[in-house]
């Protein structure tokens, strides 16, 4: 694992505090006295720790707060988390933002605002050290709070090696297989990272965590949601809980896209860029591609414990009769309960209606099934099995439903009765017949 994972991501890019320029009601100055003396006690003065460690960034920090207990404590790194008032912890932070000034003058630098840092540079624009700050008010759910992370020098480019190092490993995985293949998930609970077929974009998922950053799913072993929690086992053996309120795979699932200053940025699931994974068939024994869409789909993944596999060009998956009546049985059998549940066992559209004939014919063959029309592709693995059979079904009931005088029901258009009788999202097609 690269060295910068070994402590939280997040932590060590926080945002810079900027203290706010006015209050609509000023402080008593009893008040403002309380708040400095409170100041005072979290952050002394700097000035015999800058003479003791004019030229040591992290050991003058050490210094500094040698009354303190770090979160992190080593030679070129350390954090701080200093529970304080509110309006102590600003004033505090103003303490802190100076000393650290101090010490970058000392050693002839000067200080540049990158957020979400504090950056002393000296001559050439070599950086020296850098300091994160944020407050923290307090909540109902914890208390005010001024943490502040200094890293030194060294660190600081060991990082940025770490970074350019996951930025080449994400690069050379994605083209592998040129400029439309993918890096997908592969089988049931046992997955596997292989290339498949011809996406449109490729695909490079991680982890984005509140606490430890970005992780590959190719370096995690199990990722399980929970209520606002999140369990992950790595491959290196390293277990951790994340918690936080919302924590669903549709948030913390994200596509890491390669940028052109080396730099690689984590891009959110969507519906139109879906989590993407192949499932073999149990049955078929056939590689299906799955698109998740919905949040609610992925409880629990689990990876291969072997290491990743990588297989170029076309996963070839033959078209299944069987399968298909299969699905369409299935959703026959829905609509019909549906509508012994509804009482409503017919509906009808008006087929006089140009905007609604208009709509019928887009139906199956835009949005998502723009790409859904041949059973070349499906062999081919350019399109998803499911979605294959979805467009499809929608391509013969719009038909259906125009030869039928505008009637629909649950045996000859399941689908679009379920979506107008049953208001059912995942059967209603872009709000049509809504």
């Amino acid at each position: 694992m690269p060295p910068f994972r070994l402590f939280p991501a997040v932590t060590l890019a926080v945002a810079v505090f900027v203290l706010a320029a006015c209050q609509s009601i000023p402080m008593p100055k009893a008040a403002r006295d309380t708040s400095a003396a409170e100041a005072d006690a979290l952050v002394p003065d700097h000035a015999t720790a800058l003479d003791a460690h004019p030229n040591d960034y992290i050991a003058f920090v050490k210094t500094w707060f040698e009354d303190v207990t770090p979160e992190i404590d080593s030679a070129d790194i350390v954090r701080y988390a200093l529970a304080a008032k509110d309006k102590a912890a600003e004033l505090a932070a103003e303490k802190l933002i100076f000393g650290n000034e101090s010490f970058c003058t000392q050693n002839g630098g000067t200080i540049v605002k990158e957020p979400p840092a504090l950056t002393c540079v000296g001559a050439e624009g070599k950086t020296i050290a850098r300091l994160s700050v944020q407050v923290f008010h307090s909540s109902a759910e914890q208390p005010g709070t001024l943490q502040f992370t200094g890293e030194s020098a060294a660190w600081m480019s060991r990082l940025s090696e770490a970074r350019l190092t996951d930025y080449w490993r994400v690069l050379e995985t994605l083209s592998g297989n040129g400029a439309t293949g993918s890096v997908l998930l592969s089988s049931g609970e046992s997955f596997e990272v292989v290339r498949f077929g011809r996406l449109s974009a490729p695909d490079f998922y991680a982890l984005k965590t509140p606490d430890h950053g970005l992780i590959f799913l190719t370096d995690v072993l199990s990722v399980k949601w929970g209520a606002d929690t999140m369990t992950v086992a790595q491959r290196n053996g390293e277990e951790f809980e994340e918690t936080a309120k919302g924590l669903t795979p549709g948030n913390t699932i994200v596509r890491l896209v390669p940028t052109d200053n080396d730099q690689l940025l984590a891009q959110p699931l969507t519906f139109d860029a879906p989590f993407r994974f192949v499932h073999v068939d149990p049955a078929a024994g056939q590689p299906r591609q799955v698109r998740v869409r919905a949040d609610t789909q992925i409880l629990q993944i689990n990876l291969s414990p072997k290491p990743s596999k990588y297989r170029g060009g076309v996963i070839e998956t033959r078209f299944d009769k069987k399968e298909r009546d299969a699905f369409r049985k299935s959703l026959v059998s829905e609509a019909r309960k549906t509508a012994a549940i509804s009482g409503k066992r017919v509906d009808s559209v008006d087929l006089s209606d140009a905007k609604l004939r208009g709509d019928l014919e887009q139906i199956g063959r835009s949005g998502p099934c723009l790409r859904s029309l041949t059973e070349d592709r499906l062999r081919a693995g350019d399109i998803a099995y499911t979605e294959y059979l979805v467009c499809a079904e929608y391509r013969q009931e719009a038909e259906a439903v125009k030869s039928n005088n505008g009637q629909l029901t649950p045996h000859k258009t399941p689908l679009l009765f379920l979506g107008r009788a049953a208001r059912a999202p995942w059967y209603d097609f872009n709000g049509v017949l809504r």
